[in-house]
C-alpha cells in the first residue's frame, strides 16, 4: 500500500492509531507496555516509510534505513520516548533525505516543523492508558501528512532519483518536437 499523497497518508495516520490497542492487548503483557510501544512506534514509522517509496526495493531499503536511525537513537535515550524520539527523526531523515530529496535548507525546515509540531501534538494528545497512546500515534501521523500539502514536493521516479532541471527541459523539448511532427 502506498501512501504517497495527503488522502492515503491520513489514511495510515488513522490506521496506525487505530491498531495500537489490538498490539498493545497482544505484545504488552508479553514484553511490557514500554517495550510494546517502541516496538510499535520503530515498526509503525518503517511501515509508513516503506509506504512512501516508489518500489518495493527502495521501500525495503528506507524501511530498513530508518529502523536502523531509530533503535540507535532508542539505545542512546533509553526509555519510550527515545524511541518516539528516533522514529520521528527516522521518518525525517529518510523521507527528505532519500525519498524525496530537495534543497537542504528547505528540508531541514520542513522536516523540523513536521516532526517537532508531530511529537508536540502527540505530547498534547497522549494520556495514560490505550487510547491515549493510540490518539497520539494518530496525532503524530496527522501532521506527517501535511508533507504532501506543502507545495515543491517532487514525487521521485520509480528508475531511480529526481531529475536534473536540464533533463526534465530536454525532455520537456522533445515531446513538444514529438508533438509538431
Amino acid at each position: 500500500m502506498k501512501w504517497t499523497g495527503f488522502g492515503r497518508s491520513v489514511l495510515f495516520a488513522a490506521l496506525a492509531g487505530a491498531a495500537w490497542p489490538a498490539f498493545a492487548l497482544a505484545a504488552g503483557a508479553l514484553l511490557g507496555m514500554n517495550a510494546a510501544f517502541s516496538l510499535y512506534a520503530v515498526g509503525a514509522t518503517a511501515v509508513y516509510v516503506a509506504g512512501l517509496a516508489p518500489n518495493l526495493a527502495r521501500g525495503l531499503a528506507s524501511a530498513f534505513a530508518a529502523v536502523a536511525i531509530a533503535v540507535t537513537v532508542a539505545a542512546v535515550a533509553g526509555a519510550p520516548g527515545g524511541a518516539a524520539l528516533g522514529a520521528a527523526l527516522a521518518l525525517g531523515i529518510v523521507r527528505s533525505g532519500l525519498l524525496y530529496p530537495s534543497r537542504n535548507a528547505r528540508a531541514i525546515a520542513i522536516e523540523a516543523l513536521l516532526i517537532g509540531g508531530g511529537l508536540a501534538l502527540a505530547r498534547f494528545l497522549s494520556a495514560p492508558g490505550a487510547l491515549g497512546a493510540a490518539l497520539a500515534l494518530w496525532g503524530f501521523f496527522l501532521v506527517q501528512s501535511a508533507f504532501f500539502a506543502i507545495g515543491g514536493v517532487r514525487t521521485p521516479d520509480a528508475g531511480g532519483g529526481a531529475l536534473d532541471r536540464f533533463e526534465r527541459a530536454r525532455r520537456r523539448a522533445l515531446a513538444l518536437l514529438e508533438d509538431e511532427a
